[in-house]
């Protein structure tokens, strides 16, 4: 059984909490100051004027700390900022739960500039055209293919938001190239069961990219390639591999020429 504290608050409530564990940090009251214990068990001080609840309660603010609060008894700030975070009942961790679906922790992209959407409308442009030209003069009578649909993607968070971490050349390359290679694996693992290889594929090269600081969203789309093309790329599916790697590089050589054309853009923000 836990020992409690027991402090008299002005009029007839009280709060009841741990014992302090640095009594003699404690400091000495002065003049119109009062000593109450806050929800971690600790004495703080306040002033006598900050009434704000009115009637009799009993309220628990934790497994430690309950505060009985009598009819026009001050409760000093401490408590009255912890009052609202109570969880009054078991179903309280349901309603924080779904407290999270509000969607109200952050803002919406803002609107770009004029200037800022041409430089990224010409980043992604020059950058798909430099790898389709690469795919169809260079590779393709080789019947090696170039353009990778996760491309596109790539090209949005390159050209779109560059200074995303998401979008920096060991994310860009690392996380590409993993994930093609993590795809083509499972996909020669469970080439019987595609339908099983195409969900191992994408989730564990998302694993792979996590564990490696590279993550890069594109990324889990090229695993997803890799499981579910219906034909088998050339060299056991490490065709695949060469190719994301080179045209990775392609489109962050582009976005390093583009980019920084701009005053307001810096690409990179790093390298590895």
């Amino acid at each position: 059984m836990t020992m409690h504290q027991h402090v008299i608050a002005p009029g007839e409530g009280s709060v009841h909490g741990r014992r302090s564990q640095h009594p003699a940090n404690q400091p000495q009251a002065a003049q119109g100051i009062e000593p109450m214990l806050d929800v971690r068990g600790e004495e703080v001080w306040a002033q006598h004027h900050h009434p704000v609840i009115m009637g009799r309660h009993s309220v628990r603010l934790s497994d430690d700390v309950t505060v009985t609060v009598a009819e026009d008894e001050p409760v000093k700030g401490a408590v009255e900022t912890d009052i609202e975070k109570i969880e009054h009942r078991p179903e309280s961790k349901l309603r924080h739960y779904f407290d999270k679906w509000r969607g109200d922790i952050d803002t919406a992209l803002p609107f770009p500039s004029m200037q800022d959407a041409a430089v990224t409308w010409l980043g992604a442009f020059i950058g798909i055209l430099v790898v389709s030209v690469t795919d169809h003069f260079l590779w393709q009578d080789h019947g090696f293919r170039m353009l990778v649909a996760s491309f596109g993607a790539s090209a949005v968070l390159l050209y779109g938001v560059p200074e995303s971490k998401l979008a920096q050349p060991r994310n860009l390359i690392g996380g590409q190239v993993i994930s093609a290679i993590v795809g083509v694996c499972v996909r020669l693992a469970l080439d019987r069961v595609q339908w099983l290889a195409n969900a191992v594929g994408m989730s564990l090269a998302l694993l792979a990219m996590q564990l490696t600081s590279t993550t890069h969203p594109p990324g889990g789309a090229t695993a997803l390639i890799a499981c579910s093309s219906a034909v088998m790329v050339p060299w056991h599916g490490f065709q695949l591999v060469l190719a994301v790697f080179v045209g990775s590089v392609e489109l962050m050589a582009v976005a390093l020429v583009i980019s920084n054309f701009h005053r307001g853009r810096a690409y990179p923000t790093f390298w590895w």
